[in-house]
């Protein structure tokens, strides 16, 4: 089987800031777009609220050789959104200043606080983790393996 696997992160609302934030401080490559307002001229039954025509009805970023994917809504409408402490995107690579490079271009945003500071550890060169403005913890980490 070939196919792959992209983290989805549901921002409720804050999904064209997680955007610009990712393509700033991580180097992300926009490869699909669509807000609200888009979604509408491409489809008269879609319906928003004031107020929402910014907000991203699906995105497909690539960050390294990786991709996620960005929206607003809740992926279970039976409960409301809630950001959980149970997911984050591990960054990993063997190079060294790859890594250390996007955890001090991470740290310069003043609303990204550091979980981890970014040292040597038992299980790698170099390891840190941070939550960005949006409540997602990114770990990054300097890897001996290939995966």
């Amino acid at each position: 089987m070939n196919f792959e696997v992209i983290p989805f992160l549901s921002l409720n609302g804050q999904g064209a800031e997680a955007i610009a934030f990712y393509v700033q401080y991580l180097g992300a490559k926009v490869l699909f777009k669509k807000n609200y307002k888009e979604m509408k001229e491409m489809d008269p039954q879609f319906t928003y609220e004031d107020g929402q025509d910014d907000y991203i009805t699906h995105s497909v970023l690539q960050i390294g050789v990786n991709k996620i994917m960005i929206a607003e809504e809740a992926m279970d409408s039976t409960r409301p959104w809630q950001l959980s402490n149970s997911f984050s995107l591990c960054i990993q690579s063997k190079d060294f200043s790859v890594i250390e490079t996007l955890y001090h271009n991470l740290t310069k945003h003043n609303e990204v606080k550091t979980l981890t500071p970014f040292e040597k550890t038992s299980f790698s060169p170099g390891y840190g983790s941070v939550r960005d403005p949006f409540g997602i913890v990114i770990q990054l980490t300097v890897t001996r393996h290939d995966f």
